[in-house]
């Protein structure tokens, strides 16, 4: 279950933009706002300068500067009261675009490709837009109350909160004496960010705050925006939201081909896609992994090649959220293709490689799914690569429709034990079959009434103990796949995994079942099934988690109820042969044939001192 993506908070993900500075023509006092709300409401929109010079403002463009994880640059913000709304942002090392228009969104990543909004984080702008124009002093999409009273900044004031039917709140936190606000709380998905206005001036007749200072859970995620210029109804055009028809063109398929030949794949623990490359003109190791948010260079790569690294941003992985630095002119060369120059985030990935069992110098993410049509024969051990425009597919598979996620990563549905479809991550670099969230175990009770263990696994922001369970059942494209092992989300790590927007994450056990063709520019997969679709799913019948290192291989973790933690196995324990083959570098080949092999099966260990002891293998979960 070890899991080697990352996902990059992006600079602009908590910027709040002037939520609590725009009204509406239209009276506070709605129906749907209760009345003391409603009056506090009117005395905020007093002290910002009154609801007539509020609802005079259809559009508002705004420019400044942005500081956030070490980096800074230009920002630029337009926004229309009629649901339109441009963010730009320069950060040298890294530049991003993102556009509210009609019924969705588009972005523009670090990189320069143009993908489709995530579909959650087009909704969260949108209500934020709303706020920008104070549709949310009147209900509209929000439940309105009033909070206790709280101290922030050494002063006392009163709360109003807007909440959302997802659980999402925002809180106004408001003078009840003056009307004034200078503090926003906001909880999306259960994470908190703080937004703390100042520096006041009044245009066209209004209060506007030109310093904003936003903090999130980590310091890495606080930034300062200082507005130099505000400009109201300068009139937007709708070009200025529009797509582009075309982003960068980040690869470069060989010279007059439309496709690559077939590429090798190591598939490494019949599971992770390991190809070789270059990055830079230095031959290396290349991860491909779906799930990654842009393409991760390990520090120790990033230092061999002599790139200079910059700031350093949010990664979230499975494990818990750790610093990115980012870097610029990356150029991969791949199975006769060029790919670049990309921004790239660089991660100390030593430790995720030890639990992996192998290094990772380089991860190659999302960027090569959304620029070329992937097809990854997982049976065949073999790849290609596709020009979007000319493909078509005419095989035997079956489609399945993608839904576009958070930063340019892709869902899709499936259903567990006959229930509703749910959507989950689609993630080729997690090596286990499928993780369920914690909100949607407990909603169905996946966790009663069956054998359960613990596993450690995790991959960027370090190792996690999560609980491991057999599902009946999992139907995907109409493919129904038996006792599929999982695992379960711990209750204590903020990472990747904490979200209430999926309900779980598809990882390699499933797809490795499959010939998945990725086609990312019509947003769907196909996939045709192997020769082993129906076929047993491998589990460890041990309970013994091994870690090589250093020329030892380790006992890292015991699993509970399993034999290893029976016969009284504990962690750190030494292992010198497994089942006679003295441990090496691919102990994972041994360990991995007996440990999976038929319950009964009796295996001897030999530990460092010579000391041998037996194992009779079981299923314990």
């Amino acid at each position: 279950m070890n899991h080697a993506s990352a996902r990059i908070h992006r600079p602009l993900a908590f910027l709040v933009g002037v939520a609590t500075l725009l009204g509406s023509p239209a009276p506070a006092a709605e129906p749907a706002v209760p009345h003391d709300v409603a009056a506090l409401i009117e005395k905020h929109v007093g002290w910002l300068g009154g609801w007539e010079a509020l609802g005079a403002v259809r559009d508002l463009t705004l420019a400044g500067t942005i500081r956030v994880s070490g980096l800074s640059g230009p920002l630029a913000v337009r926004t229309r009261r009629d649901g339109k709304q441009r963010t730009e942002v320069d950060l040298k090392v890294m530049k991003g675009v993102e556009a509210l228009a009609g019924g969705g969104g588009w972005e523009q990543n670090a990189s320069g490709q143009v993908e489709e909004m995530g579909h959650d984080k087009a909704a969260s702008e949108r209500r934020a837009l709303d706020r920008t124009f104070g549709r949310h002093f009147r209900g509209d999409g929000v439940i309105t109350s009033l909070a206790s009273r709280e101290e922030k900044g050494g002063r006392a004031w009163t709360v109003v909160r807007f909440s959302y039917p997802d659980g999402d709140t925002y809180d106004l936190l408001v003078d009840p004496e003056t009307g004034e606000s200078t503090w926003s709380r906001s909880v999306a998905d259960g994470r908190t960010t703080w937004t703390k206005l100042s520096d006041f001036r009044v245009v066209n007749g209004l209060r506007f705050p030109f310093r904003q200072e936003t903090e999130g859970e980590t310091a890495r995620q606080a930034q300062t925006v200082s507005w130099e210029k505000v400009t109201v109804n300068a009139g937007l055009d709708d070009d200025l939201f529009a797509r582009p028809s075309t982003g960068a063109s980040v690869v470069r398929l060989p010279s007059g081909r439309n496709a690559t030949e077939w590429l090798a794949v190591d598939l490494y623990q019949k599971r992770w896609v390991y190809l070789r490359g270059e990055v830079n003109g230095v031959a290396t190791d290349i991860v491909l992994d779906s799930g990654a948010g842009m393409t991760v260079l390990d520090s120790a790569l990033a230092k061999k090649l002599g790139l200079r690294v910059e700031g350093e941003l949010e990664a979230r992985g499975t494990g818990g959220n750790v610093g990115a630095g980012i870097v610029s002119g990356v150029t991969v060369k791949l199975a006769g293709m060029e790919i670049g120059p990309l921004s790239a985030a660089v991660i100390d990935l030593a430790g995720v490689g030890k639990r992996v069992g192998r290094p990772l110098p380089l991860i190659l993410g999302k960027e090569l799914f959304h620029a070329l049509v992937v097809d990854l024969d997982y049976p065949g051990s073999r790849i290609r690569f596709l020009d979007a425009a000319t493909f078509r597919y005419d095989g035997p598979g079956r489609k399945l429709d993608l839904i576009p996620a958070e930063d340019g990563h892709k869902s899709l549905k499936l259903a567990i034990e006959g229930g509703e479809p749910v959507v989950v991550g689609l993630d080729t670099g997690q090596g286990g079959a499928l993780s369920v969230y914690r909100h949607y175990a407990d909603e169905r009770g996946f966790l009663s009434g069956r054998p359960v263990s613990e596993r450690r696994s995790g991959g960027v922001g370090g190792a996690t103990t999560m609980k491991v369970a057999t599902l009946r059942s999992v139907t995907i494209a109409g493919y129904e796949l038996r006792n599929v092992p999982s695992a379960f989300q711990a209750s204590d790590v903020r990472g990747a995994f904490d979200t209430k927007r999926q309900e779980g994450n598809l990882g390699a056990g499933v797809l490795s079942r499959f010939r998945v063709v990725f086609d990312y520019s019509r947003s769907c997969l196909w996939l045709e099934p192997g020769p082993a679709l129906g076929a047993p799913f491998p589990k460890d019948k041990s309970g013994l988690a091994l870690q090589w290192a250093e020329g030892v291989l380790t006992v890292e973790f015991v699993a509970p109820a399993s034999p290893a933690a029976e016969a009284g196995w504990k962690e750190g324990e030494r292992l010198a042969a497994l089942d006679g083959k003295p441990a090496g570098e691919d102990w994972w080949k041994t360990f991995t044939g007996w440990a999976e092999a038929k319950a009964g099966t009796e295996v001897r260990l030999t530990l460092a001192d010579g000391t041998e002891r037996k194992l009779v293998l079981k299923e314990y979960y």
